[in-house]
């Protein structure tokens, strides 16, 4: 838990949100596995199941109606292919059978996907949303925030820590960031997306995101998600000196 209202959902890269009964999600990027055929990479096509399966098992026991997507719900950054309409049309379908109203703050990747928001009957924000105190922003850059919001919710820099699995290798494993920015709460979401590639705070000398010019990363908790269950790692100033340390005792 994030303070009384907001839950890390155990195992998964959801956030929900009691208050406004709202779950996030961020970077689901759908389309993945037909742009990588098309540029002769081949991957089972389990994206979009993937996102299904986790949200209908997050949703039980709990009073969920509205989806909040925080950015790149699709993949390819240069049209809206054929592919990506329809996993986008499926997941909004199962979301509705779900009684999840779906709102997608606009990414980088999700261009060209407003000509389709009448026939998707999807709520498309292009810069952010606040909703009862709480902001959603992709990331890619900062929108204007007007007094004291509860909680800036982002996504774009699809954070992850490195950890040694249970078989004794060296993973690298998708995280929540939760820290702070100009006073106000800020959580960076993981990417959700089955295939996406992570972005080691740890190894980071910069991170993607325009905010973490003002925000101080090292103070941010890293929580970690994998192996069915979430866990606190601590600041990742902590992550990054114990790094350091293991390295130089491997030399």
């Amino acid at each position: 838990m994030l303070g009384k209202d907001v839950e890390l959902i155990e195992g998964k890269p959801i956030a929900y949100i009691r208050s406004i009964k709202a779950f996030v999600l961020s970077d689901i990027h759908l389309g993945y596995e037909a742009h990588s055929a098309r540029n002769g990479v081949l991957v089972p096509k389990v994206n979009l199941a993937y996102m299904k399966k986790m949200l209908k098992d997050a949703k039980a026991g709990r009073e969920v109606h509205m989806l909040i997507i925080t950015g790149d719900i699709k993949n390819d950054f240069s049209s809206v292919e054929t592919e990506e309409l329809n996993e986008i049309m499926e997941l909004v379908e199962f979301a509705a059978l779900e009684g999840l109203k779906v709102i997608l703050i606009k990414g980088n990747h999700d261009n060209f996907i407003d000509r389709y928001k009448e026939s998707l009957r999807i709520e498309i924000c292009s810069e952010s949303k606040e909703i009862d105190g709480y902001v959603f922003f992709h990331g890619d850059s900062v929108p204007k925030i007007k007094g004291r919001p509860k909680m800036l919710v982002m996504g774009h820099e699809h954070p992850s820590i490195s950890i040694i699995s249970p078989a004794g290798r060296k993973e690298s494993v998708k995280c929540f960031l939760s820290g702070k920015y100009k006073g106000t709460r800020l959580l960076v979401m993981p990417a959700a997306s089955y295939f996406a590639g992570n972005s080691s705070v740890i190894h980071a000398e910069k991170m993607m995101s325009q905010i973490f010019r003002v925000v101080d990363v090292e103070s941010m908790h890293a929580i970690a998600f994998g192996y069915g269950a979430t866990m606190d790692f601590g600041t990742v100033k902590t992550l990054r000196l114990a790094d350091r340390r293991a390295t130089a005792a491997r030399l």
